[in-house]
């Protein structure tokens, strides 16, 4: 947006230009704007809420022609009301919506006032430097007298563009008659007519000069000098019989409403913008403040207020990790729970890469992109769908790489005529798109480069259907380079690229550049037979049904980003440490805080935090042991020796000669499976490779060669056989057992009856005891206040006998005076 500066005050205005017509408008009531593009965005987003009356004069960008741009203009902005602005539409017809067209204008004008008081605001300027004016409507007032007479001259020049008739006969038309319509309005077949070919060949020699041979405006320019020339005056006397010649008529309507084209569809540019995620979610940098965005190109933009997520919506994660570990023909659940960590970073990878790089780390080993990998019917598609309803709320800005020829398979030739303005030669057209991996993946990652240059975005781009050749491309070995390696101030607020690529069976080699930067999970497994409620969870999963009421959303992805900030912010050297050992730690502790806050705490959990994150090489080397050690023929060549914890893996049974070596740093060190190898083959400790590999294959292996599986069979034959002999048994003895049960079951009885007296007489006895006990401690009660009352007795005793004594010796003292 434009910068601002005050006329007035000669001071630069903090915020941009529609921030500042945001905070004015409620004082005005009516714009009159000049404005040099119709942009119907902004018409709606902006001048229709805040304007009761909206007046614009749109200047025409051809000073050539100028009928045939107006035509040409007024398909598509006639198209575009028709299809998708019908609130300007309303009010154009209307009339608090006017719009008409003047000659030529390089500047913009808005201006703001209002009936009921004098105040009025005015931005002049360009699209990047706007200088607003405001003051009284006085007859002191010059800068307001100047304004209003440059308006007055535009006005005056104005002719009619949108206007209600032409809407409302536009609207009647069949699509055969619009194109008559638009030339009518233009008044293009008039000029035809009574214009000389001298003016046309002119117009023709002016835009060759001007724009040259191969420009789109001069081949207009010929198009329409030679139909001019093809114009007999005699047969063709009016505008109507032009419009209704079955030869002229068609060719010019063609070239009013398409322009350049020539016979076959049109090319042009991709309209790369319309596939970014609706809405979009940007993140200021300075306050961090997450911004939503109906679109890239809206001008709306609401600040979120981020709620916080539901319980359903913390357990759903554990839900769908459950998914790929028990609706799988083989436990994924690990490379699930990894990537949905990853999704709901996401929105916070810029941040966490910025924090790295202010301590002097290596930002290069936080990954901006992940890929899913997989064949058909494993579910990596629709852990694509999961990520855009976790981020958007909503799947329907997924690219769909596959059927997106237009976007992806222009080739680069094309393009850059495309981008100088050049008019594009049959053989151009001819080879314009093209199927080559090495076109479509150096496409994708141009689409994928020009998104992430999206000011201030945290919300991923997801693409479904690459080929799987995207990631080990060159193109993506460039891209991955020029964009990870970013420091200082290159590093700012930027979104990530999630993608869903189909190996149809092809293995991935990954260059050690790519496999750092880029997190790659494999989906190897197709589902189990689905059930129906494996249907409906699929649903779910898209976003097209709710699971017990409760429907994906992006509430915790927003929540999450949020805390996920406040942590980088107030990261420790401790918290840095974790970060180091594991790029998704900030998540899973905001994660973890939500879990433990629901009561979701549990020993599956607790597993899915504490297990190491998915990785790609582990994972291919665990498949291929896999593969290897399920061949029949391989496990009869590995020798096992009784009461020992390793086994041999002889070299033949290796694919190729070299495959030692390979195999062998499939293995994972932390695993401790086997320490080095010779060319001899492998000695490997077989209980750690069955955990490492999550089953029991090699040690039941050693147990039937080593004898203790034939051993135990023994054993438990002889259990079985000793538990049939005993149940025997029971059966002849069973009357007697009858028989002492019965008895036992009188003594028993006998003994309760017993033990019942003896409760009893021992109930009597306590109770007496009891009732010993108050009468004794009455009697002492007694007894205390007894001797309490003698004692007072005694004390008043004394008190009388000291009162007498005194009494006496006071008469003594007043006899001796008398």
């Amino acid at each position: 947006m434009a910068a601002i500066i005050d006329n007035q005050r000669k001071l630069i205005i903090q915020h941009g230009f529609l921030e500042d017509l945001q905070q004015t408008t409620e004082k005005f009531s009516r714009l009159a704007a000049i404005m040099p593009d119709l942009d119907w965005q902004l018409v709606e987003q902006v001048f229709l809420p805040k304007f009761q009356q909206v007046d614009l004069l749109v200047p025409l960008s051809s000073r050539h022609l100028p009928d045939l741009t107006l035509a040409q203009n007024l398909a598509r902005d006639l198209a575009a009301l028709d299809e998708s602005h019908e609130a300007s539409r309303k009010r154009l017809l209307d009339g608090s919506l006017t719009v008409r067209w003047i000659p030529a204008a390089d500047f913009s004008l808005l201006m703001l006032s209002n009936e009921d008081h004098g105040q009025w605001r005015l931005y002049s300027g360009s699209r990047d430097l706007m200088l607003v004016s405001y003051g009284e409507k006085e007859e002191s007032d010059e800068d307001w007298a100047v304004f209003q007479q440059v308006w007055l001259t535009q006005q005056k020049a104005a002719k009619p563009y949108l206007t209600r008739d032409l809407l409302q006969e536009y609207a009647k038309a069949d699509d055969a008659d619009r194109a008559k319509v638009l030339l009518k309005a233009s008044g293009l077949a008039d000029l035809i007519l009574k214009e000389p070919v001298s003016s046309f060949k002119e117009a023709a020699r002016q835009a060759q000069l001007r724009h040259g041979a191969e420009n789109r405006r001069f081949r207009s320019a010929v198009k329409l000098l030679k139909i001019k020339e093809a114009i007999d005056p005699k047969q063709l006397e009016s505008a109507e019989q032009l419009l209704a010649d079955e030869e002229l008529g068609p060719k010019l309507a063609k070239l009013a409403v398409k322009g350049d084209v020539l016979d076959g569809e049109a090319i042009s540019l991709p309209d790369e913008p319309a596939h970014y995620p609706k809405p979009m979610y940007l993140q200021e940098q300075a306050t961090g403040t997450i911004i939503e965005k109906p679109d890239v190109d809206s001008y709306q933009k609401t600040p979120v207020v981020v709620p916080k997520p539901s319980r359903q919506d913390v357990s759903a994660i554990f839900d769908i990790v459950r998914f790929y570990r028990d609706r799988k023909q083989d436990n994924e659940s690990q490379a699930a729970f990894s990537f949905l960590m990853y999704v709901l970073e996401s929105g916070s990878i810029w941040k966490i890469r910025q924090a790295i790089d202010q301590r002097n780390g290596i930002v290069e080993d936080v990954p901006i992109v992940v890929g899913l990998i997989g064949q058909g019917e494993t579910g990596k598609s629709t852990l694509l769908k999961i990520a855009s309803n976790l981020t958007i709320g909503n799947t329907k800005s997924i690219v769909q790489a596959s059927s997106e020829d237009k976007l992806f398979g222009m080739t680069a030739a094309v393009r850059k005529k495309l981008l100088a303005g050049k008019s594009l030669t049959k053989q151009d057209r001819a080879s314009a798109y093209s199927s080559n991996s090495k076109v479509i993946n150096k496409n994708i990652w141009s689409f994928t480069d020009r998104y992430m240059d999206v000011d201030s975005s945290i919300t991923p781009i997801c693409i479904d259907d690459p080929e799987v050749s995207l990631f080990s491309s060159a193109a993506a070995q460039t891209f991955l380079k020029k964009r990870s390696n970013r420091h200082g101030d290159k590093l700012g607020v930027e979104p990530v690229a999630i993608f869903s690529m189909n190996s149809k069976g092809k293995d991935i080699e990954l260059l050690a550049e790519v496999g750092r930067r880029g997190y790659v999970i494999s989906q190897g497994n197709q589902f189990r037979k689905k059930t129906d409620a494996d249907i409906h969870f699929f649903e779910y999963l898209d976003g097209n049904t709710d699971n017990h009421g409760h429907w994906l959303n992006n509430a915790l992805f927003l929540y999450l980003t949020r805390q996920i900030d406040r942590w980088v912010e107030n990261m420790t050297d401790s918290d840095y440490l974790k970060l180091k050992r594991d790029f998704l730690y900030p998540v899973k502790h905001a994660f973890w805080q939500l879990v433990k806050e629901y009561d979701l705490v549990n020993t599956e959990t607790k597993y899915y935090f504490n297990m190491k994150n998915y990785n790609l090489a582990d994972d291919l080397g665990r498949r291929n042991w896999s593969i290897l050690l399920h061949d029949e023929a391989t496990l009869r060549e590995i020798t096992f020796a009784r009461d020992a914890a390793d086994c041999t893996v002889p070299a033949r049974v290796f694919p190729n000669k070299n495959d030692i070596q390979r195999y062998f740093g499939y293995l994972p060190s932390a695993a401790e499976i086997c320490k080095t190898f010779d060319s001899q083959g492998l000695t490997i400790n077989f209980a750690n490779m069955d955990m490492w590999q999550g089953n029991h294959l090699l040690t039941e292996r050693y147990e039937k060669a080593t004898g203790i599986a034939a051993e135990r069979f023994e054993m438990e034959k002889a259990k079985a056989a000793a538990e049939v002999q005993g149940q025997t048994m029971g059966a002849n003895i069973a009357p007697y057992l009858k028989k002492n049960a019965e008895m036992m079951d009188k003594m028993m009885q006998v003994t309760q009856e017993n033990a019942q007296l003896v409760a009893e007489k021992q109930k009597r006895q306590e109770e007496q005891e009891r009732e010993a006990d108050e009468k004794r401690k009455q009697a002492e009660q007694i007894q205390q206040l007894q001797d309490q009352l003698a004692e007072a007795k005694a004390a008043q005793a004394a008190k009388e006998k000291e009162d007498q004594e005194k009494s006496k010796e006071k008469r003594g003292f007043f006899h001796f005076f008398k």
